[in-house]
Formats: structure tokens, sequence, C-alpha cells
């Protein structure tokens, strides 16, 4: 009686101890697994810092170009009126 309680006391000892070995594997794919994907997440929030910055570029340089345009757009709209104006009231000679 004393040895069937001594091989079942270390079959729940092998058991536990299995047990405990596969939990810390466990952990550690886990561990591994996170850090992954803090490298990957590194990656991508700098990619999207990268993007940021080339959409504020661009748009600075849209704006630049659409103030250009809009002041060559003035400079022409008054040079036609002011020949518009000498057409209908030409000046006396």
């Amino acid at each position: 009686m004393a040895e069937t309680m001594n091989k079942t006391a270390s079959q729940v000892q092998q058991i536990a101890g299995e047990w405990n070995k596969m939990v810390a594997e466990q952990v550690s794919r886990v561990e591994s697994g996170l850090t992954e994907l803090a490298k990957i997440e590194s990656k991508t929030l700098a990619q999207a810092v990268s993007g940021v910055e080339e959409a504020g570029r661009i748009a600075k340089e849209s704006v630049a170009l659409a103030e250009k345009a809009s002041a060559e757009w003035r400079k022409l709209f008054l040079d036609a009126t002011r020949r518009a104006a000498s057409i209908l009231a030409p000046e006396k000679v």
C-alpha cells in the first residue's frame, strides 16, 4: 500500500513538473511574441510619422503653389481689365 502511494505521489510530482514546464514555455512564447510585436509596432509608428511629415510638406508646397497661382491670376485679371477699359474708353489723342 505504501508503495502504491509513493508511486502515485511520484506520478503527481512528475505531472506537476511537466505542467509547470509547459506553462513556463507558454509564457516564454508569449513574451517572445510581444517583443516581436513591439518591434513591428515601432516600425509602423516610424512609417506613420514619416507619412505625416511628408503629407505636411506636400500640403505646404500646395499652399505655396496656390498662393503663387492666385497672385498670377490677379495680375492677369487686372491686365485684362485695363486692356478692356482702354478699348471701351480710349484716351483722347
